[in-house]
């Protein structure tokens, strides 16, 4: 079987790509790796490391796919990749939202001019600008949390380009959904694989009624069909029985995948607004497949809605839950049937937040990722360091957050305090602030305070300018805390200053804190019982900055 290889289309935030992939014979498909398997390719998007790719090829044909990338011309090129050399790769820049002169999202095809080539098992590969995830983070952690739960995702990984003794930009490395793909994940490529249309998205699996199915699919084989398989099932999604359903489509599969990309805030999804994935019809049996997870994980310009998402409606919040060619508003059928049928949705939240969505893991991946990369974000040619750092710490606040609204308490483990030690919430927290509200052991992003990215259970939350005052019982003659400003950029302030007073004799001050700089710690203070005073100054004249006094501790 042929495949094309494209995906489903956002609005606006995602990538389109359609062409040719030759495949391997069935001699060579036999050394690939079915579900569970190790896979020897797995090297290639291994998340601990960045690899160098280098690619050479005349000058004139390289200012084409830079300069000029909407025209998406193939061009002959040497891949090198250390001692590796693969002569005669096709080149050529891919997207949509990410199609951008200087630094374009590029399309590497093996075998494009020469059918059966491969490098390592692959034949293709994508190399994502991240123009739309200044974190270049998303799809690694997004398809990471699907896979571990079972569900076909594309890996991920990085490298750094070079064309032409030039350094062309730091890239995000995608698996393309292929005949290999296929095969890895379902034991077969004989089956049919449709993406959706440029720009149609939001039909989903709704009964096809304007026009036919080719106006929001593509096939990506080329096998024969006419679309009819597509009919079909939106018929039996629409009105066939509960046994004809679950005879032709993994409602499990559709329904699992659409809940965890909802506990992750994805709002532009199957089950959102009916765009980024892929159908696959395997002998008259659909399954799904995940595609493009840039507006997932509390998506910059859309963290609010994201924490909002409703596991069981996700089209509710999502800004782009209509269909452009009908008008009609979407709602996705499947999970609705799902529902219908009995399907336990918290079920399903408890287990994703238990298992391979568990936020402690998710929180590690993160970190690990950022202190990796972090470097060559801030050498690349989008020039995207500064909100690469804004967007590492509000990836981990965001993966808290979300964790543990669904689950009604701090995802964190909080330790209980100790024989003799009082917290915070223990000492009569009181005083003014400047805006809002005195909050004890959280904040306006619920449990707990996040700080630089790290998660703090205790502590009080107070805009600046404040001035909290603590009631320290007999016997208590030390005191510790640490401050910061809470995590989420305020795009407003100049951040704060952080000093201890008791009988107005100042203890400690810290150093000015802006935010996402790391928390600052008081060490251990001599006190006296009776009130403490925490205040936090602001450093310009107007300030929102959210200042947090946290893990403090008396005894």
């Amino acid at each position: 079987m042929t495949l094309l290889l494209a995906c489903a289309v956002g609005i606006p935030l995602s990538e389109g790509d359609s062409d040719p992939v030759a495949t391997a014979d069935t001699a060579e498909m036999e050394d690939i790796p079915g579900p569970g398997e190790v896979d020897p390719t797995d090297a290639i998007f291994d998340p601990t490391t960045i690899h160098d790719f280098v690619l050479e090829l005349p000058a004139a044909d390289w200012a084409d796919v830079r300069d000029n990338p909407y025209a998406e011309n193939w061009h002959a090129a040497t891949f090198r990749f250390g001692e590796d050399v693969v002569e005669t790769v096709g080149i050529r820049a891919f997207g949509a939202g990410s199609l951008i002169p200087g630094k374009p999202s590029i399309k590497l095809s093996f075998d494009h001019f020469v059918p059966g080539q491969d490098w390592r098992g692959v034949e293709q590969l994508k190399l994502d600008n991240s123009s739309q995830d200044p974190g270049f983070m998303n799809e690694l952690i997004g398809t990471a949390i699907l896979r571990r739960a079972g569900l076909p995702a594309a890996r991920t990984g990085w490298t750094r380009l070079r064309v032409n003794d030039e350094e062309a930009g730091f890239y995000v490395l995608f698996e393309p959904v292929d005949d290999r793909f296929l095969l890895r994940w379902f034991g077969d490529d004989s089956g049919n694989l449709y993406g959706t249309a440029d720009g149609h998205h939001g039909q989903g699996l709704n009964p096809i009624v304007n026009g036919g199915p080719f106006d929001w699919y593509v096939p990506q084989t080329q096998s024969e069909t006419d679309g009819s398989d597509l009919l079909a099932i939106a018929e039996v999604v629409a009105s066939g029985s509960d046994a004809e359903l679950r005879a032709a489509l993994d409602i499990d599969e559709f329904t699992r995948m659409s809940v965890i990309r909802s506990v992750f805030g994805g709002i532009d999804t199957f089950s959102a607004d009916g765009n980024n994935f892929y159908l696959y019809n395997l002998g008259g049996y659909w399954s799904i497949i995940a595609w493009d997870l840039d507006a997932d994980l509390g998506y910059p310009y859309y963290f609010s809605t994201a924490l909002v998402v409703d596991p069981s409606a996700p089209w509710l919040t999502s800004p782009w839950a209509y269909n452009p060619v009908s008008g009609a508003a979407y709602t996705d059928p499947v999970l609705s049937r799902g529902i219908a049928m009995g399907t336990d949705i918290d079920g399903i939240v408890a287990e994703t937040l238990a298992g391979p969505g568990e936020w402690s893991v998710i929180d590690a991946e993160i970190a690990a990722a950022a202190e990796l990369i972090r470097d060559d974000v801030y050498s690349d040619l989008l020039g995207y360091g500064p909100s690469f750092d804004q967007r590492r710490h509000d990836l981990r606040l965001f993966v808290h957050t979300r964790a543990s609204s669904l689950l009604g308490r701090d995802a964190a483990p909080c330790e209980e305090a100790g024989p003799g030690e009082y917290r915070a919430a223990d000492l009569s927290p009181a005083g003014t602030v400047g805006w809002g509200s005195l909050l004890v052991d959280s904040t306006n992003w619920g449990p707990g305070f996040q700080i630089a990215g790290e998660h703090f259970c205790t502590g009080v939350f107070a805009h600046a300018p404040s001035d909290v005052t603590l009631t320290l019982p007999e016997g208590v003659t030390h005191l510790s805390a640490a401050v910061g400003l809470q995590d989420w950029v305020q795009q407003c302030g100049d951040g704060a200053t952080f000093s201890v007073t008791q009988d107005g004799v100042t203890l400690w001050t810290s150093q000015p804190r802006a935010n996402y700089d790391e928390p600052e710690a008081t060490g251990t203070l001599a006190v006296v019982p009776g009130e403490i005073h925490l205040v936090a100054s602001p450093n310009s004249e107007y300030s929102c900055d959210t200042a947090a006094w946290v893990d403090v501790r008396a005894w």
